[in-house]
């Protein structure tokens, strides 16, 4: 299995990326290890859709500042950013209609893409993290996918055959016979294939991530080790690369201040976060009880993740093309003083 070098010297330098991405892999294996610990230690039991929620909802604003990626890159004014928003949205609505008018191959479509984005995430950033240009790796990267995603729906088919048959009207939400198994048969023996690989090019982090993600998915409840890989986990590492992409988070990147660049972001992610919590809202009313609003949610999380993933895409790209985020090549050259 073809990898990459090893770190460079954007983490030993403490670039603005470095510093994100590294209280990024803290809170991300803090969190995964506070659900495995809380299903050994009392069960999750019932409540297993706590953190399903919880991460579904902890998950959202980390594509809500999407629009303006690439204004920091390309410097957009104005009226270029709000066509890009315009087009963002109707990307979504096409995206939305589809899946409502045919949610069976819908679902499978987005299942197949949400696996594809997981896993190219955790490649690009662990690439940037170690200071490399982010490229193409396709088994790594489909090997992560699968085990953050399919191995939980393999996992859980039975806590989610309600809300899939809610979401695919005339089915009864199972997978057919025998394919949970392939998953399972397929992905973990790739899953420790990757690890090993990894530690032969002592890749120490990357490895060890790949094996705490083993452990998450296999040990915890699957709804709730979804829900905490896409709230704690993939959000928290994408929503580090973008802190590095504004230019106005350099100086305190730079500093190793996450404070202000936190702020920032909050605020602008705010009203596209507050806009889709809005329908959330009124979607709980009307679902009665979790997995209805799960099902009733799920069309929208797919439209939503139709375009984001195109803009991360995008954001890989340049990336694998050797250019920097504005904020690493904004950010002063760190000086050592005696």
């Amino acid at each position: 299995m073809r990898s990459l070098p090893g770190p460079g010297t954007a983490e030993r330098a403490g670039t603005p990326v470095a510093v994100a991405a590294r209280a990024a892999t803290a809170v991300s294996l803090a969190a995964a290890a506070a659900v495995v610990l809380g299903e050994v230690t009392a069960g999750w039991g019932d409540l297993a859709w706590l953190p399903l929620v919880a991460g579904l909802l902890l998950g959202l604003p980390h594509g809500a500042v999407d629009h303006l990626v690439p204004a920091y890159r390309l410097r957009w004014g104005t009226a270029r950013l709000a066509a890009f928003a315009l087009g963002y949205a109707a990307v979504a609505t096409v995206a939305w209609l589809l899946f409502r008018a045919a949610p069976g191959p819908a679902l499978a479509v987005f299942v197949l893409l949400s696996a594809w984005h997981f896993g190219t995430g955790e490649t690009a950033f662990a690439d940037l993290r170690a200071g490399r240009p982010v490229r193409r790796a396709v088994l790594p990267a489909a090997v992560l996918g699968g085990l953050v995603l399919l191995v939980p729906l393999a996992r859980g088919a039975e806590e989610a055959a309600p809300v899939v048959a809610a979401v695919v009207p005339g089915s009864d939400g199972t997978l057919p016979p025998g394919m949970g198994t392939v998953v399972l048969a397929v992905v973990l023996p790739a899953a420790a294939a990757l690890a090993l690989a990894l530690l032969l090019e002592t890749r120490w982090t990357e490895a060890a991530e790949v094996g705490a993600l083993a452990v998450l998915v296999l040990v915890a409840p699957p709804l709730a080790a979804f829900g905490v890989y896409f709230g704690c986990w993939h959000s928290v590492r994408h929503t580090a690369r973008v802190l590095a992409e504004d230019p106005a988070n350099a100086p305190d990147l730079a500093a190793g201040r996450l404070g202000p660049p936190l702020r920032r972001f909050a605020v602008a992610a705010a009203p596209p976060t507050a806009a889709v919590l809005a329908v959330l809202a009124l979607l709980w009313s009307a679902a009665g009880g979790w997995r209805g609003l799960v099902a009733t949610d799920l069309p929208l999380l797919a439209a939503l993740t139709v375009p984001h993933a195109l803009v991360v895409a995008w954001l890989d790209r340049a990336a694998g093309r050797g250019t920097v985020p504005r904020a690493a090549s904004a950010a002063p050259v760190p000086t050592r003083r005696s």
